[in-house]
């Protein structure tokens, strides 16, 4: 059992890597001074014990904050983060990558303002930073509806089907839905598909969509993540999207855990 002193000494650990070995007042560094005490909390429980937990790596963390302050519009620690990101070696790709991930669970807007304050950070830190463009314009609908069927099997296995849409409208949303969530975003190089199972349930929970969140988290076990790296998922974004939103995605994926 570790100490207050020593969780918060791993706390400033985590902080100075944040900053590339550097330790800096953080995103909002006033409001410490209206509130002492919850710096101590805040480093202790979430840069000290959190942070330094084993089932996820630190660039996953980071990936799991990043996409938690983009779905929220927490554009100023959206700022700080991709700067952290930076400099736990995330490389500019996978950044970008992760924040493009989050714009079908944000919305396009909300993913458009992360973009440009990641325009901002990279020529601030002078980060030399190449787009991808794998988007093939040639490919016809038929090769991203069949690549996005593909990657959604992987991920969650055969559908289980039903009674199916009621509705041409919903049919033909969830044919353009395949096409381009599952065919373009989902199969896009640049992030292991396990990054983007843990993306997804970190905005997922943080959005209090747990209708979805249970699918994923059924596809984040079919790909081979561990019931304990889920959990460290949910317990990862506590102090980001609210302890509430946690206990629910914590409380969801026991109710699966428990009925394979």
């Amino acid at each position: 059992m570790t100490t207050l002193d020593e969780r918060f000494q791993k706390g400033i650990e985590t902080r100075t890597k944040f900053g590339g070995g550097t330790l800096t007042g953080g995103s909002v560094p006033t409001a410490w001074d209206v509130a002492p005490d919850l710096q101590r909390i805040a480093g202790e429980f979430l840069f000290g014990s959190i942070w330094h937990r084993p089932a996820l790596q630190d660039k996953q963390r980071e990936m799991i904050t990043v996409t938690i302050l983009t779905v929220l519009k927490r554009d100023n620690q959206v700022r700080r983060h991709l700067g952290n990101a930076l400099n736990l070696g995330l490389t500019p790709i996978e950044i970008v990558e992760v924040l493009m991930h989050s714009s079908f669970y944000s919305g396009v807007p909300a993913t458009l303002d992360a973009l440009a304050i990641a325009k901002e950070v990279f020529d601030e830190k002078g980060v030399d930073y190449t787009p991808q463009k794998v988007f093939d314009a040639t490919e016809t609908p038929d090769d991203l509806y069949n690549r996005g069927v593909a990657r959604r099997i992987e991920y969650m296995g055969p559908s289980g089907g039903g009674q199916g849409p009621v509705t041409q409208a919903e049919r033909e949303f969830n044919r353009l839905g395949t096409e381009y969530y599952w065919g373009s975003i989902w199969t896009r190089p640049g992030l292991e598909l396990i990054d983007r199972s843990i993306c997804t349930m970190a905005a997922l929970t943080a959005l209090g969509k747990e209708a979805q969140l249970a699918s994923h988290i059924r596809g984040a076990l079919n790909i081979g993540l561990t019931q304990e790296q889920i959990i460290e998922v949910f317990i990862h974004a506590t102090f980001y999207c609210g302890l509430p939103a946690v206990r629910s995605a914590i409380d969801l994926a026991n109710e699966i855990f428990r009925s394979r």
